[in-house]
């Protein structure tokens, strides 16, 4: 029993999915102190599902959070957590076996630092996987570009996610991007740990997320603004901001939805970002870089 971590994963309308999640954590060589899974109010059989597997074993507990979004259901779980690391998980991605034993390990070997993230590797339904690294230098602005902090992706105090105030409970869409920004400014040198395998994040059209970004419009957008308001005083990473509303503005052109993007834009340097991206372009923290000899 690995004695450092619990595993907080929110479950809706996933009683066809949610069996591999919890079949990964079932292979764990190491098994966390406790898994608290969450179901959040689900129309499905997700949580006879949750039910069914939580039947025996002692170190795992299911809940109900009425309140609706992943948001919510994290906090009700980060509520029951016990332990000195929380590790939040989504309800159909996976762990390599040797996840939790490695990253206990790895917590220790770094001197149980408050924030420990890994790498992932992106499974995509139609396309190639894509491996999701660790990154050198400014985690904040590595976190804004590239969401280092992405849920699946790092194990924190659960003190310290209690003391920048949990998961942001009027977000419904990048709210992991939007907490780590807060944990970040709270720990802007997060330690690395590299277990042998990534986990694996899937990502399809039936995810909360989804595959596009014009159907659910608007949640983006709150997202940015509350990381901004959490970078008050910050003005560099502020500006890094416009960046990712400019990335925005440009999968919103990409997906013929040009309108959406009006008003994401506040200079011609960003217009020709959100440009860039709409035409396919990648790599936009290259921009941020050139920005400064312009």
């Amino acid at each position: 029993m690995e004695e450092l971590i619990s595993v907080v994963i929110p479950v809706y309308n996933r009683a066809h999915l949610v069996g591999r999640t919890l079949r990964s954590i079932e292979s764990q060589t190491v098994q966390p102190k406790a898994v608290i899974l969450v179901d959040n109010n689900s129309t499905d059989d997700s949580l006879n599902v949750l039910k069914q597997w939580a039947a025996g074993r002692t170190n795992v507990e299911v809940i109900s959070e009425r309140k609706p979004g992943a948001a919510c259901a994290r906090n009700a779980g980060l509520a029951r957590v016990q332990t000195p690391y929380v590790m939040f998980f989504d309800s159909d991605d996976r762990m390599p076996p040797f996840h939790i034993e490695e990253v206990g390990a790895g917590l220790r070997a770094a001197g149980l630092p408050e924030i420990a993230e890994f790498a992932s590797v992106l499974v995509t339904e139609d396309g190639p996987n894509i491996y999701a690294p660790l990154r050198r230098g400014d985690a904040l602005k590595n976190h804004i570009f590239h969401s280092t902090l992405a849920t699946q992706r790092y194990v924190v105090k659960t003190d310290l996610v209690r003391r920048v105030g949990g998961w942001n409970e009027q977000l419904l869409g990048w709210d992991d991007l939007e907490l780590g920004v807060r944990l970040l400014v709270a720990c802007p040198k997060p330690a690395q740990i590299v277990p042998t395998l990534p986990v694996l994040v899937n990502v399809h059209s039936d995810s909360i997320t989804g595959t596009d970004f014009a159907s659910k419009a608007g949640q983006w957008e709150r997202a940015l603004d509350c990381c901004e308001r959490a970078l008050e005083g910050d003005r560099y990473h502020r500006r890094l901001i416009n960046y990712r509303r400019a990335i925005l503005a440009g999968f919103y052109r990409r997906e013929n939805c040009p309108e959406l993007a009006r008003g994401l834009v506040r200079s011609p340097w960003m217009n020709l970002i959100a440009s860039y991206v709409a035409a396919g372009g990648r790599g936009v923290s290259k921009f941020a870089i050139v920005e400064k000899f312009l």
